[in-house]
């Protein structure tokens, strides 16, 4: 008889997260590998999980083409709203047991609180508030980028990269913060462009950092970009509020989420998150409940 493995995966935009645990919840192994954000590419994301599951297993004696396992996965992947793209993830031929998708967000929701009910607000490279409560999901935002997700890495990158072009042109003065983002490029003005006219939210989110190294040093430019995404995330806590009857909201800490914390008005709606909470342990949770 087979033994049961327990795979979670936390697929976003900008990187990978997989936790693998045997039949007593016991960690066999974690891993990080690319992107798996199924909107832009569904043959990246398998990629990006497959490295992330060899590197968790990485040490051990247990390879997935074992057949004295039965390996069980818990998916939570960006882009599962685009539903043309989840069947065809979903179709892809796997040697899996079981495979349950589910959004990140709703994985990052189910480690945020142990598996059990409760309401986030996560900030990655896209931005987006999730509630899980008696079998109904509510969620605000993560509709995808650029035409929302308002406040995301990803967002903050364009944003960052709109006012280095400002800057450019001299309409803007120049600043840390546009210096940081042409000095990337090289102040070479056609890769930049090319760059610019070519990258999708994984790119962008690659230069919320320097949007992060710019507000430290005091650049005016990177703290009204923080403090427009920290306003974002007031609006999302009282919509989310009001739609799930949450009465206390759960910020994922991680990403660029930790330098909004100064700039957020509404914290008596949005506590910090645990430090340890993990969406990969939420999509473990996904598929123990599927399987149990």
């Amino acid at each position: 008889m087979s033994k049961d493995i327990f795979i979670g995966v936390d697929g976003g935009g900008t990187k990978t997260k997989v936790l693998i645990e045997d039949s007593e919840g016991n960690i066999i192994g974690e891993g990080i590998g690319g992107a798996s954000n199924i909107r832009l590419s569904v043959k990246g994301a398998w990629d990006s999980i497959y490295d992330a599951i060899d590197k968790a297993l990485t040490g051990t004696a247990i390879k997935l083409d074992d057949k004295n396992y039965s390996f069980h996965v818990g998916m939570g992947l960006a882009g599962v709203s685009i539903l043309k793209a989840k069947k065809e993830f979903l179709e892809t031929p796997h040697n899996f047991a079981t495979v349950i998708l589910e959004s990140d967000a709703h994985v990052a929701c189910l480690g945020a609180h142990d598996g059990n009910d409760g309401s986030i607000v996560s900030i990655g490279t896209g931005v987006i508030g999730y509630s899980i409560n008696s079998g109904k999901t509510y969620r605000v935002s993560g509709w995808g980028f650029p035409h929302a997700d308002t406040g995301g890495g990803a967002w903050l990158g364009m944003e960052a990269v709109r006012l280095t072009f400002s800057s450019i042109d001299e309409c803007i003065k120049p600043s840390i913060l546009t210096d940081l983002i042409f000095s990337h490029f090289d102040k070479d003005l056609s890769n930049f462009v090319a760059w610019a006219n070519s990258s999708n939210s994984t790119e962008f989110a690659k230069m919320a950092p320097f949007v992060i190294n710019a507000m430290r040093e005091g650049d005016e430019y990177a703290v009204d970009l923080l403090k427009k995404a920290a306003h974002e995330v007031d609006l999302l806590a009282k919509a989310l509020s009001e739609q799930s009857a949450s009465t206390s909201i759960c910020l994922l800490l991680g990403g660029i989420s930790q330098f909004l914390i100064p700039y957020i008005s509404n914290m008596d709606k949005v506590a910090l998150c645990e430090q340890g909470k993990s969406a990969a342990k939420g999509a473990v949770y996904l598929i123990r409940n599927h399987h149990n």
